[in-house]
């Protein structure tokens, strides 16, 4: 299998792939300065390069914590520890005036790192996050005591830059989730252990009222029903070669699962597998994979650009 060639490469010694984002048709090296004097951003469009402003977050956030991006309603919202800021709509055209981004405060109480799942709601603006074994009374750290951990979910509002906790409950997805009008629900990579390698989805719950408190009660909830689905997508038992995966919502119910594999044969090669199908309810409204005849498949060979890349780190792959 001969490895893919790249359409655009981006320098970095930094190992981490969580550093990329998408926006609108965009592709972002979120990289951190001292390997940048900008962010390098890919526009999958024009095929044109263009270099974009760093955030304080990649300026002085903790690089080691793994970031959150999350672009809803024309807005990209960057959630590195401890900072959190927003990049607003691009402008039309060249101005005077300085595109940046916008820091909020007050920050969330959790660190980004614990965020287990998260989702856009249809609204557009209002985005469910999860935190997973969190104390707000430790910041910057993720507990390591069940008994004291806590077990949450907020929403951010990408318009009034409000944090709102909504219950301690978590949303069943691992990573991000996609909401699909055919199926009126969120779908994403189950969270849980007895559902590894499937997804499941889950209802939408009702956004809460604004309480003007930036990040306070009010509005909290009970966890929405959720299913698991009834397909095994792929195996997660041999942990020396499944390296992760990550879940690519197509639109109009269609699904793509990219997983990352090893290659025993060589060090630095690693295989990625995809996968692309249509998710229904069937008779019984249990979630399943449609029939054969709307699967694909593909595969490509890659090398990483140097050792220190983490080889455990989900693929990034986005559809744009």
């Amino acid at each position: 299998m001969d490895a893919a060639r790249p359409v655009v490469r981006m320098e970095a010694l930094h190992p981490h792939s969580w550093s990329f984002a998408a926006h609108g048709r965009k592709i972002l090296a979120m990289q951190p300065p001292e390997y940048s004097p900008g962010i390098p951003v890919f526009d999958t469009e024009t095929m044109g390069m263009a270099v974009w402003p760093h955030p304080q977050s990649s300026l002085h956030g903790d690089f080691g914590s793994r970031p959150l991006y999350i672009s809803a309603g024309g807005r990209l919202l960057a959630f590195v520890y401890p900072f959190v800021e927003m990049l607003g709509p691009e402008l039309p055209r060249p101005t005077d005036g300085s595109w940046s981004w916008a820091s909020i405060e007050p920050p969330p109480p959790f660190v980004s790192s614990v965020v287990s799942g998260y989702a856009v709601h249809p609204d557009g603006r209002t985005v469910f996050v999860s935190v997973k074994d969190w104390r707000p009374d430790i910041p910057g750290k993720i507990c390591s005591h069940y008994l004291d951990c806590r077990q949450s979910t907020f929403t951010f509002d990408m318009e009034r830059h409000e944090w709102t906790h909504v219950g301690e409950w978590l949303l069943p997805f691992k990573g991000q989730a996609h909401y699909d009008r055919e199926l009126d629900a969120w779908v994403g990579l189950c969270l849980y252990k007895q559902g590894a390698g499937r997804v499941c989805c889950c209802d939408v719950p009702a956004v809460p009222p604004h309480d003007g408190g930036g990040g306070g009660g009010g509005g909290e909830t009970t966890m929405p029903a959720w299913k698991l689905g009834q397909d095994v997508l792929f195996e997660t038992t041999d942990t020396r070669q499944h390296l992760g995966a990550t879940f690519v919502y197509m639109g109009d119910s269609r699904f793509c699962m990219v997983e990352r594999q090893d290659c025993d044969a060589y060090a630095r090669t690693r295989v990625l597998k995809m996968t692309r199908f249509l998710l229904k309810y069937d008779k019984d409204g249990e979630l399943c994979v449609a029939a054969t005849r709307y699967r694909a498949y593909a595969s490509l060979s890659y090398e990483v650009a140097h050792q220190r890349v983490d080889r455990v780190q989900n693929p990034v792959a986005f559809w744009i």
